[in-house]
C-alpha cells in the first residue's frame, strides 16, 4: 500500500502565535522552523513514501526541497483543512491509497509510534493520533479524501464524528510521543525542559560497550547502553570515538596487507618507519606535508583523502583488542554518514532531535599534546556564523566563526581517557541549532588559503 505523509506548514512567522507569553517573535519562528525540521527530516528517513509540505512560505519551501521532500503549493486564503485538501488531492494524483497528516510542532517522533500508526491502517480506513488536549496530532486516512477534514480544537472528536457519519471504521491512538505537541507555554517548558536557575551542562559517558566487530549495529548498540544507563532526551548531543566506528565499518587490516611501493621504501629508510605502515599512510593521503626522522617511529605528516591534515593519516594501533597485534585501524570510509547512520538508530528509539560527533584524537600545530575534535556530524554544526552578533559590550564581530562540533568534541574527550574504555559520551543542556546538512568536513580551510604549508 502506497502511503503518502504530508506536513502542513504555515509561514514560520505567523505560527505558535499561542507562544507569544512565553517566546517573542524571533524566539517564535525559530522555534516553528526547529520543529518543522526535525519533523520533515523524521518523515524523510524514517517514512517509505513519498513526503510533501503544504506550504505557502518560501523559506519552508526552500527548507522542503533541501531533505529532497515535494512542495505541494497552497493557494492563499485557506486554513488549515484547506490545506489538508491540497495534501489529499496531491496524494491522489500521484496514485497513493492512504494519505498521513503530521503536525509539524511534536517535539519527539520514533519510528516505533511510526510503525503502529501504519500498521493500524491495515485495520481501520481512519486512524487519528489524538492530542493530550483533543487534537489531532497526526491522521491517516484510506483513500487520501475519505472523510472532510475537522482541523481545529477537539478534532479528534470531529474527526471520530465525521468517519461514523461515512460508515467508516476508526483507530483512535493515544501515543506516548505523537500526543505531545508544543501549542502552550506549559507545553514548550515540558518539550525542552526549560533551565532554572542552577542547572548546568552535563557531560557523562555511557557505560556498558563491549568490544565492536565489524557488522555491528552501533546506533542499537548506543541506545542499548543508554537504555540500561541513563536514557537519552531530545537535544542530547552524542559523541562516538572513531575507533569503535572504524571497528564496525570493518575497516581493521592486516599490516601485511600493504605491500611497498618504492615511495613507501624510500620514506620509510628516510624517516625510521616501518614500510608497510608508510604505504598505508600513503594510501590513505592525497600528500604528504612533513616527513621527519624521530623517536620513536619517524614523523609522518599527511592531507588525509577526506582533508585532514594530521598525522600517519588518522591510522591507529592502539585499543584495537585482544589478539590484534599487527593490524591497522584506519579512520572510517565517511565519517558524516557514519554519524548519519548513527542518529537514526538513536533517534528511532529515544526520538529527536539528537545530535551525534564521532571524533578522534588529533595533534596540533604550534602546540604540544593531543586533543579530540570532529572528523564526522550529524545534525550538529560543525561552524557557529557569530558575524552577525555583538560580545558582551555591544561591539560587532566581524569574524568570529566558532568551531562548535570540535569544541564538543573537546568536551567529550575529557572522559575519553585512553585507558577508561568509554567511547562514548553525552553532553545534555547545551543549546545548539538541527544543520541537517551539516559535515564535519566544513571546518576545512581551502588549500589556497593555508599560510603555513
Amino acid at each position: 500500500m502506497k502511503v503518502a505523509a504530508a506536513i502542513l506548514m504555515k509561514d514560520p512567522a505567523d505560527a505558535k502565535s499561542r507562544l507569544r507569553p512565553a517566546l517573542g517573535n524571533d524566539a517564535r519562528e525559530s522555534l516553528a522552523l526547529l520543529l518543522f525540521d526535525n519533523t520533515l527530516a523524521f518523515l524523510v528517513s524514517h517514512h517509505d513514501g513519498p513526503v510533501g509540505v503544504v506550504t505557502r512560505s518560501a523559506t519552508i519551501a526552500e527548507r522542503t526541497r533541501a531533505q529532497g521532500a515535494v512542495v505541494i503549493e497552497e493557494a492563499s486564503g485557506g486554513d488549515i483543512n484547506a490545506a489538508a485538501g491540497f495534501a489529499a488531492g496531491w496524494a491522489q494524483a500521484i496514485g497513493a491509497q492512504s494519505l498521513l497528516i503530521m503536525h509539524a510542532d511534536i517535539p519527539m517522533l520514533t519510528a516505533d509510534e511510526l510503525t503502529q500508526l501504519i500498521a493500524a491502517g491495515q485495520g481501520a480506513p481512519v486512524v487519528i493520533a489524538a492530542s493530550r488536549d483533543g487534537g489531532t496530532n497526526a491522521l491517516l486516512l484510506s483513500p487520501p479524501g475519505a472523510i472532510a477534514f475537522r482541523f481545529g480544537p477537539r478534532s479528534a472528536d470531529a474527526h471520530e464524528a465525521a468517519a461514523k457519519v461515512a460508515g467508516l471504521d476508526v483507530a483512535r491512538l493515544a501515543l506516548t510521543h505523537l500526543s505531545r505537541d508544543v501549542d502552550r507555554p506549559e507545553d514548550l517548558a515540558e518539550a525542552i525542559r526549560l533551565p532554572s536557575a542552577g542547572d548546568n551542562l552535563r557531560v557523562f559517558a555511557v557505560p556498558g560497550i563491549a568490544e565492536i566487530a565489524a557488522g555491528d549495529e552501533l546506533g542499537s548498540i548506543i541506545a542499548d547502553a543508554a537504555d540500561a544507563a541513563v536514557p537519552l532526551v531530545p537535544g542530547d548531543i552524542v559523541v562516538v570515538a572513531q575507533k569503535i566506528v572504524s571497528k564496525s565499518e570493518g575497516r581493521m587490516v592486516p599490516i601485511t596487507d600493504f605491500e611497498p611501493s618504492g615511495e613507501a621504501e624510500r620514506l620509510a629508510a628516510e624517516i625510521g618507519k616501518d614500510a608497510r605502515k608508510v604505504e598505508s599512510i600513503l594510501r590513505e593521503s592525497t600528500a604528504v606535508v612533513r616527513a621527519r626522522a624521530q623517536p620513536p617511529e619517524g614523523l609522518l605528516i599527511t592531507r588525509h583523502r577526506h582533508g585532514w591534515i594530521c598525522a600517519n593519516a588518522g591510522i591507529d594501533e592502539s585499543n584495537l583488542g585482544h589478539g590484534r597485534a599487527g593490524m591497522l585501524l584506519l579512520l572510517p570510509e565517511d565519517p558524516d554518514a557514519s554519524a548519519r547512520a548513527i542518529r537514526s538508530g538513536l533517534e528511532a528509539r529515544f526520538g529527536g532531535p539528537i545530535g551525534v560527533v564521532v571524533s578522534d584524537t588529533f595533534g596540533r600545530p604550534w602546540r604540544n599534546g593531543l586533543v579530540n575534535v570532529a572528523i564526522g556530524v550529524a545534525g550538529v554544526p560543525a561552524l557557529v556564523d557569530w558575524s552577525t552578533r555583538t560580545d558582551a559590550y555591544g561591539r560587532g564581530l566581524k569574524a568570529t566563526l566558532p568551531a562548535f562540533a570540535d569544541e564538543v568534541a573537546a568536551a567529550a574527550g575529557l572522559l575519553m581517557a585512553k585507558d577508561a574504555g568509554l567511547p562514548v559520551v553525552v553532553l545534555r543542556g547545551i543549546a545548539w541549532q538541527d544543520d541537517p546538512a551539516a559535515s564535519a568536513r566544513q571546518v576545512l580551510r581551502p588549500v589556497e588559503q593555508e599560510l603555513f604549508l
